[in-house]
């Protein structure tokens, strides 16, 4: 074992070199590393950094390693035109890679970095597509990809929850495909990152936030965009999201080609916002024209109805004059013939009381005393005015006053 004075003594710039030394002798070439980005900045000289992670297995958890990645400003031309001609990748955050690079130690910083040379999008596109097969089963088995498309959508949906990043192409075409509906619609939106590091939490966050709203059916647009950026709407976060809502999820993600893990577990999947808004317009219309249609029915029946009944009307108007006239004429000849029997009966009666009238006024004329007198009868009072009757009435010197038809005498009782 060497003692302390046999160990080797160095100075920092020399340490610096020997690693240096050390990591060429080791790694002559470039070497391709596995990993997965995160932090990434691209610089105002136009350097890109980034850190190239090994995730922890237990969420939440930092990394098991690191490495510090540099793209230089020279070759990132290269690198981002392989992405293109692989069809559109991006460099982001989350995004598993496999790339080309010289390990290098930077003395200044101490630290070992990775400088970017290429790219193998192959092993990206093919993890992704991987690790977008595995969730998709793993949704299947758990009961999740059908779940929302057996939700009913409320006929019509007018109150509309959009998830996607306002002020996009996206945003703006699917917003005015509803606005030149004519449709009265309720817009409820929620602004979300739709691609990059994070973006996937963010838009399930939209989903639920949105949904506490309650809205008839969400909408999750983007534009169009590489296999890359659909990442986002293949995070499991996403596709479990949509799968617990109790209310519709509509997808218009603008892929034409490819259908993301969120289109497989939505209700329904359109290719572009347009189209999806364009669905949901149709829908509303379907409810206001059929509203339409029983409008005219009923106001066309309505129609029918009172010309009907004016019909009846009119023929009820003309039986009931006729019958009026019939029963008038009717009732005039037995008003008539009442009106005859009555003067007859009338002048009858009137000459029997005339007969009796004629009668019982002689009868009262041969009573009337003046009468009676006339035929030689006379009428005695005593002098108190009482009518004397019979002798028994009067008593001897009693003054009788005696009347006669010409006259009165006065005598006394003996």
């Amino acid at each position: 074992m060497a003692t302390d004075s046999d160990l080797p003594v160095v100075t920092v710039a020399e340490l610096g070199a020997l690693v240096e030394e050390g990591l060429r002798t080791l790694f002559p070439d470039d070497l391709w590393v596995e990993g997965q980005i995160s932090n990434l900045h691209l610089a105002r000289s136009g350097h890109t950094y980034f850190d190239l992670t090994e995730p922890n297995d237990q969420p939440g958890e930092a990394p098991t390693a690191l490495f510090s990645v540099t793209l230089w400003k020279g070759n990132r031309p290269g690198v981002e035109r392989t992405l293109t001609e692989a069809g559109g990748l991006a460099l982001e955050d989350d995004l598993v890679v496999r790339l080309r690079a010289d390990l290098r130690f930077y003395a200044p910083r101490g630290r070992l970095q990775l400088n970017m040379t290429g790219i193998d999008p192959a092993f990206t596109l093919g993890r992704l597509a991987a690790e977008r097969d595995r969730l998709l089963r793993t949704l299947a088995d758990e009961g999740l990809l059908e779940r929302n498309a057996g939700l009913m959508v409320p006929v019509p949906p007018l109150r509309v929850g959009l998830v996607t990043s306002v002020g996009s192409a996206a945003h703006a075409d699917f917003c005015t495909e509803l606005e030149r509906s004519g449709v009265g619609f309720t817009i409820l939106e929620r602004d979300a990152r739709v691609q990059g590091g994070g973006s996937a939490l963010d838009v399930a966050e939209g989903l639920r936030v949105v949904a506490t709203h309650r809205p008839d059916v969400i909408a999750l647009v983007r534009g169009g965009g590489s296999a890359a950026d659909l990442a986002t709407f293949d995070a499991e976060v996403v596709a479990r999201t949509i799968a617990a809502l109790d209310i519709p999820v509509f997808t218009g993600i603008g892929h034409e080609i490819d259908r993301s893990v969120a289109d497989e577990v939505a209700h329904t999947a359109f290719k572009t916002p347009t189209a999806c808004a364009a669905a949901i317009v149709a829908s509303a219309r379907e409810v206001l024209d059929d509203l339409l249609a029983l409008r005219t029915a009923v106001v066309v029946q309505a129609r029918r109805a009172l010309t009907s009944a004016a019909d009846r009307q009119d023929d009820l108007v003309v039986r009931l004059r006729r019958s009026a006239e019939a029963g008038l004429s009717r009732q005039g000849e037995r008003l008539d013939s009442a009106a005859g029997r009555l003067v007859r009966s009338t002048t009858v009666a009137l000459s029997r009381h005339g007969d009796q009238l004629t009668a019982l006024t002689a009868r009262l004329r041969a009573l009337d005393p003046a009468a009676i007198l006339a035929r030689g009868w006379s009428i005695t009072r005593r002098a108190g005015g009482d009518l004397v009757r019979s002798t028994t009435d009067v008593r001897g010197g009693d003054a009788l006053e005696t009347r006669f038809a010409d006259g009165t005498v006065r005598s006394t009782v003996d």
